[in-house]
């Protein structure tokens, strides 16, 4: 039978997890070469990496009945932040007639440079891809299908990212792309993407930033809190944000402005108690899934414990799944996917995930609620390998 938990291999093993340690996308080598040669519509699937967050007070108080206790970000976050504090001078080096030039190259580029030509990838939906061109705070979608990619607005280095989404595909004319900054001053960035009778709008290009100036409804005992968003999906033309603290809101264009609408009036946090977790939000046959990487004990790079939810659009309300049926979820260090478990030939009811130090993948099943580690002993028969 396998193991509640992982073992000491996977606590001791090495490798610092950052967004840029591994290629892009961290999947299981399996599946990626089927999703780029089989079925390279499937990376319309991959959404970007999760975020961690730890509890500020002890886990016995980890209690959804009680008083919540404060939640942080892990280092990760911090240090995204801090890169982009300490890149203001070099950002500062660059001419005013060379950013105008840079701006003024804004244009659909018709050749096919490599499959994944950037390092520093800041989000992925709808099967688009953002990432940073450095030194020059010049973020890019890019379209790893056709190999096509898009100059975004020139970015402010003083403003730190957390993750970047789209509303919708690219080929809708109404698709936004949203920033989101870990802070409330400014707390998004917006760009619409405006597609017109084919071309992608050159004038003027520059990003709309927003203040947050929403208390955050589960602040207690910290009243007047403004709310700081740190993940976010895009889908169907709206925004659904999860705060610092675990409260959903939906953004929508309202008169040409995106707002908050509206926000849930319960917390998502796992439900049991943990010192540590990680959370992913991903699209999964037309609904939004969240899913918890837990830390019951005191170390972060343990996984003992998954959790998956749906969020109910109309209640606002995240149920928590007890299978996924004839599904199964990806969790890698930089990205998430939800699959048919018989098109790639994988276990169905599973959530596949990377450990957070060691080299190799683990399984949930969802069923015996067990993690075993080595995702290719539970593999099924190979689609499409010699």
């Amino acid at each position: 039978m396998a193991p509640k938990g992982m073992n000491k291999k996977q606590q001791n093993s090495g490798g610092k997890e950052s967004n840029n340690s591994t290629p892009w996308p961290d999947l299981p080598k399996h599946i990626f070469n089927i999703v780029e040669v089989k079925f390279p519509n499937l990376e319309n699937n991959i959404h970007f990496g999760g975020v961690t967050k730890s509890w500020r007070t002890a886990p016995r108080n980890c209690n959804p009945e009680s008083t919540l206790p404060w939640l942080h970000l892990s280092n990760h976050h911090r240090e995204n932040i801090e890169k982009y504090r300490q890149h203001v001078a070099r950002r500062d080096c660059i001419s005013t007639s060379y950013s105008h030039f840079v701006w003024g190259c804004w244009c659909r580029l018709f050749f096919k440079p490599k499959r994944y030509p950037w390092k520093n990838y800041v989000g992925c939906s709808n099967g688009i891809l953002v990432a940073e061109s450095e030194p020059l705070f010049i973020y890019n979608l890019w379209n790893p299908i056709h190999r096509e990619w898009y100059h975004l607005p020139f970015w402010d280095a003083r403003v730190p990212i957390i993750l970047s989404v789209l509303s919708s595909s690219p080929e809708d004319r109404k698709c936004t792309v949203m920033v989101l900054t870990g802070i409330s001053h400014p707390a998004f960035a917006f760009y619409k993407l405006d597609r017109g009778s084919g071309a992608w709008n050159t004038q003027e290009p520059q990003w709309t930033k927003q203040d947050c100036t929403v208390t955050e409804p589960h602040s207690k005992g910290r009243s007047g809190t403004i709310m700081q968003f740190t993940n976010a999906i895009g889908f169907k033309g709206k925004f659904y944000a999860l705060s610092l603290q675990g409260t959903l809101a939906i953004l929508e264009e309202v008169d040409s402005v995106f707002k908050i609408t509206s926000l849930s009036a319960t917390r998502a946090i796992p439900s049991v108690s943990s010192n540590h977790f990680r959370e992913y939000l991903l699209e999964s046959d037309g609904d939004i899934l969240l899913v918890y990487l837990v830390s019951r004990k005191s170390s972060v790079h343990t996984v003992d414990h998954v959790e998956v939810y749906k969020l109910s659009l109309a209640r606002l309300y995240w149920l928590k799944l007890e299978s996924l049926g004839e599904r199964t979820l990806f969790v890698g260090s930089n990205c998430s996917m939800s699959v048919l478990a018989s098109e790639v030939g994988c276990r169905k009811n599973c959530i596949y995930f990377r450990a957070f130090r060691a080299d190799e993948w683990c399984v949930y099943d969802m069923e015996s609620e067990t993690i075993s580690l080595g995702y290719s002993k539970l593999w099924m028969e190979p689609i499409g390998e010699e």
